[in-house]
């Protein structure tokens, strides 16, 4: 890939990560009228045909092939239905600054997912960074108390926060698999249908999709986590899943728990206290170290060969 183009990419990144900082405040609001499957549900409807939209649109290749259709019926599953329900449900439960916190440890679960299921060789920074990061996400969890560690007590919303993690990481390995020939929008799309409609399957059956008024306020709310959150941000992502892998891609997610805090403290009042803190500061150091550990073993190959 050419510097210019690489550099597009980044910048399509940066902009998805601000974006999804805000984005849970937005859906904090939204659950006070709609819960997390009905919002669900009715986001990636509109997401997936507005995208299928625009790819018939420009003549591009709308239809999946063969096992492309297995590959986009497991991301509607996991980046789609289990990633946003139990995040929407965990933001019922904890705090904006939590969630987006528990989010900047999804590198180093990319890194480790990536180990077990495609057997991808990491060296001892990358573990260790995966030990790190795994240690702030649990004192964001447990508050700070190795009690609650000793006793698997933790915040449910934490605990669901960290699951949605898990199932957006085995979203982005999918996507790999499914783009190398079908464009980013094409899979974005068919993802985000097949989400909504796993989603209001299991509405129906447990009647937790009810439709209810909003005010104008909060349709605004949600057409953000539509138009800026999913059309745009899922469809950025996964151009840069495309263009520079998961793993990289993932490392613009340290973005957004800045903005996700500072918006959780100016408008929810929020307490971010040094458990909060030491938690980003690990996470953020063990996503350093995991991203990193290739040129970290290098200079210590260096230092010790001098």
């Amino acid at each position: 890939m050419d510097p210019h183009h690489k550099q597009q990419t980044y910048f399509l990144l940066i902009a998805t990560t601000v974006i999804w900082g805000v984005q849970p405040l937005c859906i904090k609001w939204v659950l006070a009228a709609w819960s997390p499957v009905t919002i669900t549900a009715m986001r990636y409807l509109l997401i997936g045909s507005i995208l299928l939209a625009m790819v018939r649109a420009g003549g591009r290749r709308v239809r999946p092939r063969g096992r492309e259709w297995w590959y986009l019926l497991g991301m509607g599953l996991t980046g789609i239905m289990i990633n946003n329900v139990l995040q929407f449900t965990g933001l019922q439960l904890s705090t904006v600054t939590n969630c987006t916190l528990i989010s900047a440890a999804s590198p180093a679960i990319t890194a480790l997912m990536a180990a077990v299921f495609i057997r991808e060789r990491l060296n001892l920074a990358a573990w260790l960074g995966i030990l790190i990061s795994f240690g702030g996400a649990l004192l964001v969890v447990s508050g700070g108390s190795w009690q609650a560690v000793l006793r698997l007590d933790f915040n449910p919303g934490d605990m669901l926060f960290l699951i949605s993690q898990v199932a957006w990481t085995v979203y982005s390995l999918l996507g790999l698999r499914v783009m190398g020939e079908l464009s980013a929008a094409a899979a974005t799309g068919w993802a985000g249908l097949f989400g909504a409609l796993l989603t209001l399957l299991y509405g129906s059956v447990t009647g937790s999709f009810q439709l209810a008024e909003m005010s104008w306020g909060l349709w605004m709310a949600f057409l953000y986590t539509v138009v800026f959150g999913g059309v745009m941000a899922m469809l950025f992502w996964n151009i840069g899943v495309r263009d520079i892998g998961p793993s990289l891609t993932s490392i613009f997610q340290n973005i957004t728990p800045v903005v996700g805090m500072a918006g959780g403290l100016l408008l929810f009042a929020e307490d971010i206290g040094l458990v909060q803190l030491g938690g980003a500061l690990a996470i953020f150091l063990g996503v350093y170290l995991t991203t990193h550990s290739d040129q970290l073993a290098k200079c210590w190959g260096k230092a010790t060969d001098a």
